[in-house]
């Protein structure tokens, strides 16, 4: 965790938010609301599954739609809620897997954020860094947020 400087490295919503074997998307599972995943199965699908009621459902990766603009988002592929999510100062702090809260807690711990200008493009505001709500830039939130973090760290062992 860096404390003091964050460089944009201009990662996409819709790759952090892409499950793989090693990081797979932490949802809620819909049968019993125990922790479950979102992990690739084949070569165009994902499978959501939940280790301990044993619901499984396959899906195709082609195509996802996101509700991310209200309270409680949810993942991509199959529109159930996401594990990682806590009330963080009056507003709903949530990630999709590791990597994303890596990314938050980066972002968030950094006194200093460089953002690089595309070279063809000029300024993209289509990176995360760039679409994060006010209230995770705001330095005075700096410490609920990382405490908040902490716990969603927690909740994903």
């Amino acid at each position: 965790m860096s404390d003091t400087r964050f460089k944009d490295g201009r990662e996409h919503r819709f790759t952090i938010s892409k499950p793989t074997e090693v990081d797979p998307v932490l949802i809620s599972c819909p049968k019993c609301s125990s922790k479950a995943v979102v992990i690739p199965f084949g070569e165009d699908k994902v499978r959501a599954s939940c280790t301990k009621c044993g619901y499984s459902i396959d899906k195709s990766s082609n195509g996802r739609a996101f509700d991310w603009g209200g309270e409680n988002p949810t993942d991509g592929y199959f529109g159930f809620n996401l594990w990682l999510r806590i009330d963080c100062i009056g507003n709903s702090l949530w990630a999709f897997n590791i990597r994303h809260l890596e990314f938050l807690e980066s972002y968030v711990s950094a006194k200093l954020r460089e953002r690089t200008k595309d070279d063809e493009k000029g300024w993209s505001n289509a990176s995360i860094g760039s679409r994060l709500p006010k209230w995770i830039k705001a330095s005075k939130n700096r410490d609920a947020l990382l405490k908040a973090i902490s716990e969603l760290k927690s909740k994903a062992q």
